[in-house]
């Protein structure tokens, strides 16, 4: 998974930010590796995120700033704020950026460790991120800034300085291209594959006219059309690149405008991520031990109550063959005094081989305790023979009592483990609720349809609804239009529905919008699987109201016929569609939600409580690479616990 941005990268957010130059620096921010930049630009606000050996672009997951900023944050603040920016550049084809601010410029290196550096207008170091000396540069206070020694530019290179850098030394194709111009394997390997040859095809063996396809590819991949994507492996993000690469085709891909964007959903979901992972990681290791107490304790339950329960049963054998037991007693005592213990074993094994069936139930001799051990109903009962048969069945009572009382205590110390975790689940749960240092502006201006309930029929209708009395009102109000439809469900509290422009609509719109509304009634709420509803024209629905009575808030009455449906399934399905331009996610009926998306969930009135339905769905849609609030998803599902039946995709 990457986990830093390459010099491509750079090369492409440096040019699609060139926006930015003129915006004015609000304030500066520093958290860690990380500095903020809020900036006033000519569409608003924007906040630039420079950190230190990883990335930089314009982010929307803005954390919570320290209380008290650190010295670097005063100095930056001092000499950016209020200040415009006058050029943002990457240094050559090297990772490092540069900001200049008026008389000032941050310089942001993005290799290995990396660092921020501000320097003035005679490029002396006015604050660094850290202070550090190398063989060839130091980042000090007043020093002169020097760059890294610097490295072959792929984008400046002369076909002539290119072949001559191609045949230094003997090396494959892909090696000689990332070490020699600059660029990491991954591009090396994308240029090979558009030029035509093998990754390892050895240097040598390509004509000067090979090499010079490899130069053209080289040339037109790092000025390729922007095609920004977050590329996905099984599911889990694993790179976000700027332009479309062969290397990828094939795989899950998710596409934006910008590639700033695609940096910010990529680097900001990481952010995120390792930010719920370091809140709960000493719960986490506590939960384990927890867990692993409680498995060696689960064994020791078993074994406990194995161990009362056989005791116990021999006891009870001992008693239900009372007369057998107690013959076998007499007849080992008097043998055992008469012939001693060594003639009394050697008697046993010769009654054995000759068949003799007491002989056969003896398993076990053993004169240190005067006790033989005998197979009884598929059982080893040990029989003392200088005890009576009930002191022989009281032994085996109080081992079996001896086990119940550790397994007594044992329970004890099981439900205790069994209190102690669920305590410390229920911490991280509450730690997960609450809010992180790290929070995502949303900046994108609502569609007037967002205000309802909404979705895009199989046949490319708008069908609205209300969500409660008021927006019930506005709708037929002032969003039902005389070439519309109106639909309702027969249920009390049901939204009103309407199709825009739905006279033009067929069948299936109209069976998709008055499932609708039954599913969005209190029908779901109530487990209910199948509902009626009607269709009817805009002329039919009116506050009217036939003399004395009144119609509260969101109430309308429908004159005339009204064209049922009978036996609507309660079933909708979540998806993520694109709609003017834009993805959103919208709860519908699930041929409405099938015909603008390969990928679904379908739900229907079940036993799972709303909030964990919202984040069972949240955590499939995360998986598919969407990233949505669980407010959102909250808003746009149906009143009502639920369930997942089906998930497509």
């Amino acid at each position: 998974m990457k986990e830093e941005m390459s010099s491509v990268d750079i090369r492409y957010v440096v040019r699609e930010l060139q926006w930015l130059v003129g915006s004015r620096v609000d304030k500066v921010y520093h958290d860690g590796d990380e500095i903020r930049i809020k900036l006033r630009t000519k569409e608003g606000r924007a906040d630039l995120i420079l950190q230190a050996g990883k990335r930089f672009h314009l982010t929307s997951y803005i954390k919570e700033a320290p209380k008290q900023p650190s010295s670097f944050t005063m100095l930056l603040r001092k000499h950016l704020s209020g200040g415009f920016i006058d050029a943002i550049e990457q240094h050559g084809f090297d990772r490092i950026v540069k900001i200049r601010v008026g008389d000032y410029t941050l310089i942001g290196e993005l290799f290995r460790r990396g660092n921020v550096i501000l320097v003035d207008s005679e490029n002396r170091i006015v604050a660094a991120l850290r202070y550090e000396e190398y063989k060839d540069r130091a980042i000090k206070p007043k020093a002169e800034y020097r760059y890294p020694p610097a490295r072959e530019n792929p984008l400046e290179v002369s076909f002539e300085r290119f072949l001559e850098l191609m045949r230094e030394e003997e090396l494959e194709l892909v090696r000689a291209l990332a070490r020699k111009l600059n660029m990491g394997g991954m591009y090396a390997e994308e240029i090979s594959i558009r030029a035509g040859f093998a990754k390892t095809t050895p240097v040598k063996e390509l004509s000067d006219e090979d090499l010079r396809k490899v130069y053209e590819a080289m040339v037109k991949t790092f000025n390729d059309e922007l095609r920004p994507n977050i590329v996905f492996k099984e599911g889990n993000m694993h790179d976000v690149v700027p332009i479309e690469l062969k290397i990828y085709e094939g795989l899950e891909k998710k596409y934006f405008n910008t590639f700033s964007e695609a940096l910010d959903e990529y680097f900001g979901r990481i952010t995120i991520e390792k930010a719920k992972i370091e809140r709960t990681r000493k719960l986490e290791n506590k939960k384990r031990q927890l867990l692993m107490t409680l498995r060696k304790q689960e064994e020791m339950l078993k074994g406990f109550e194995g161990a009362m329960r056989e005791n116990q049963e021999i006891g009870d054998l001992i008693y239900a063959n009372y007369a057998l037991i107690e013959r076998l007693l007499d007849e080992f005592r008097k043998a055992t005094e008469k012939l001693g213990w060594e003639e009394f074993r050697k008697r046993i094994e010769e009654g054995k081989k000759a068949g003799n069936r007491v002989a056969m139930m003896v398993k076990g001799i053993n004169p240190k305790e005067k006790a033989v051990t005998i197979e009884l109903d598929g059982k080893k009962v040990k029989l003392y023979l200088n005890r009576s048969i009930g002191e022989n069945a009281e032994l085996y009572y109080e081992k079996a009592k001896k086990f119940r009382h550790k397994h007594e205590g044992a329970l004890k110390a099981y439900e205790d483990t069994k209190r102690k975790l669920n305590e410390v689940e229920k911490l991280i749960e509450e730690e997960m609720k609450k809010e992180l240092n790290v929070k995502r502006i949303e900046r994108r201006k609502k569609k007037w349809f967002e205000k309802f309930r909404w979705f895009i029929s199989s046949e490319g209708f708008l069908v609205l609804a209300g969500k409660d009395a008021s927006t019930n009102e506005i709708l037929i109000k002032r969003h039902m239009g005389e070439n519309d439809l109106y639909c309702h469900a027969d249920v009390y509290g049901a939204p009103h529905v309407v199709i825009k422009d739905g006279q033009k609509a067929g069948e299936r719109t109209i069976f998709e919008a008055c499932q609708f509304a039954v599913s969005m009634s209190k029908a779901w709420s109530r487990g209910v699987y199948s509902e009626d509803a009607y269709w009817a024209y805009p002329n039919q629905v009116t506050k009217q109201t036939p003399s004395g009575e009144y119609l509260g808030k969101g109430a309308f009455m429908v004159y005339g016929k009204r064209n049922w449906l009978h036996g609507l399934p309660l079933k909708l399905a979540v998806g993520v569609i694109n709609y003017e331009g834009e993805d959103f996610v919208v709860c519908a009926p699930v041929e409405a939600i099938k015909a603008h998306t390969k990928r679904y969930i379908v739900i229907r009135p079940g036993s799972l409580k709303k909030s964990e339905l919202v984040k069972r769905i949240k955590r499939i849609l995360e998986k598919w690479g969407y990233r949505v609030k669980e407010e959102d998803l909250m808003a746009v599902l149906p009143p009502g616990n639920g369930d997942v039946v089906e998930v497509v995709g």
